[in-house]
């Protein structure tokens, strides 16, 4: 294994893609473009947060953070993103969602068009092979909630989104042990897990922002 940039560990694909056999691109042509890694419900709402951002930030960067952060937010909207997140470098973090977007690019459902090996861009891949009609009626109900997120959050930086996820994250996870979820022990907690990366009023008014929201 590997460290990719933003921190995340990167596991190769081909130790998870060793017991699939791999067609040659030209072959997949006579399989009507048959999705060999990423038929799943996982890689379809993913699919669905690429094309939302596409459609609304179309000049902005869609990177391996915004993705990870997008996802977050869908699913805490009520999105049934099969996926489970934890705190990491960058905020809240999903094996899952990494490898999904490895799978998906390896079967040309997204590509990624940035121009320098730091970052990633993704953007939908033209003439990119379906998921099966189970599946995209599964995901259809929430298009319209994967689009609010991304048209809302999707113009905010890596660290705005690091900052917002954060919050919720430690918020939602206070509730859940009932606990105190007030603004001050929020923060408090905020700082033992960011220590001095961002400034108190940076955060407090991240805070607010989640709050009028109704997000916390």
């Amino acid at each position: 294994m590997s460290s990719g940039a933003c921190g995340y560990t990167r596991i190769p694909m081909q130790a998870h893609l060793k017991n699939y056999q791999l067609v040659h691109p030209e072959s997949r042509k006579d399989c009507n473009m048959t999705l060999l890694f990423s038929n799943d419900l996982t890689s379809a709402f993913l699919a669905e947060i690429v094309r939302a951002f596409q459609q609304h930030h179309g000049s902005h960067y869609l990177g391996r953070t915004a993705m990870q952060k997008l996802a977050y937010f869908s699913q805490a909207i009520g999105v049934p993103i099969p996926c489970s997140f934890e705190i990491y470098n960058f905020g809240p973090y999903s094996d899952t969602i990494t490898f999904a977007v490895e799978s998906m690019i390896a079967d040309d459902l997204i590509q990624d068009i940035s121009t320098n090996p730091k970052y990633s861009n993704y953007r939908p891949k033209p003439g990119a092979p379906q998921f099966s009609q189970e599946i995209q009626e599964a995901v259809a109900p929430y298009r319209q909630k994967i689009a609010n997120v991304v048209r809302t959050l999707g113009k905010f930086d890596p660290p705005q989104l690091e900052v917002l996820t954060t919050l919720h994250f430690i918020a939602t996870k206070i509730r859940s042990l009932g606990g105190n979820s007030d603004k001050k022990t929020i923060m408090a907690q905020f700082f033992r897990v960011k220590g001095d990366k961002f400034s108190a009023q940076e955060v407090s008014s991240w805070y607010e922002a989640l709050k009028s929201a109704k997000l916390v």
